[in-house]
């Protein structure tokens, strides 16, 4: 009678099933990164676990998607708005982006809106907030509101007054500050625990510089440490 096969005992097989159930993500990470260098678009460099569409399905994660537009600048699609990344630190987690309306040189201000409860596989870095970019259909005089427009306004009194009003406001505003003759346009990321105080110009100083920061955790926990001020 034929000796039977040497079996593998039925915990080791459970306990393989569990391994594999607690960390699909790094094994399928390693197959996907195994075969796929490095690209570049602009000045940034794209490599795992972020990839762009032109690579082999196998480069990178999905969720990790970024796009090169035709200016060769880096896009990081959310699900609210769009932003230009301007470098991503990949030995913390951490990748820095802007809004692409403030790249451009004249009146446009920013619309990209990022929500914290959005379902996407980023953090934000502290001290970043949000301030809502309002537009109202009357001119609003409180300290609450700081007047977003980024061109001057002609003083003189020759020119008809605007037919709406922009204004910056912390998203921690009060419902019953909220004025009924404004709505809110954008919810925007900026790198300060809130606006209070804030002039226009240090607004867009902040937001153009540093822009914001979002880290991300794939495998392992998310490293929070940021090089902000490492500018």
């Amino acid at each position: 009678m034929p000796k039977p096969k040497p079996q593998l005992p039925i915990y080791a097989l459970v306990a393989a099933i569990v391994v594999l159930l607690q960390f699909p993500e790094r094994c399928v990470a390693k197959t996907r990164n195994k075969y796929c260098n490095s690209t570049v678009c602009g000045n940034v460099t794209i490599s795992y676990p972020f990839r762009l569409p032109t690579q082999p399905p196998n480069c990178g994660e999905p969720r990790f998607e970024l796009d090169c537009d035709s200016n060769n600048r880096t896009v990081l699609s959310l699900n609210h708005g769009r932003f230009y990344v301007q470098k991503i630190w990949y030995e913390y987690s951490t990748i820095r982006a802007i809004d692409p309306n403030l790249a451009v040189d004249d009146c446009t201000l920013p619309r990209g809106s990022l929500l914290f409860w959005d379902k996407m596989p980023y953090s934000w870095v502290f001290p970043l907030s949000l301030m809502y970019v309002v537009n109202c259909t009357k001119a609003i005089k409180s300290s609450l509101y700081i007047d977003a427009s980024r061109c001057p306004v002609n003083s003189s009194g020759s020119d008809p007054p605007p037919d709406s009003y922009v204004y910056f406001l912390g998203e921690r505003t009060s419902p019953r500050d909220f004025d009924e003759s404004c709505r809110i346009e954008a919810t925007v990321p900026v790198m300060v625990q809130n606006i209070s105080g804030f002039s226009t110009s240090d607004i867009y100083e902040k937001l153009l510089k540093p822009g914001f920061e979002l880290s991300w955790s794939f495998g392992s926990k998310s490293q929070q440490a940021s090089p902000i001020h490492a500018l």
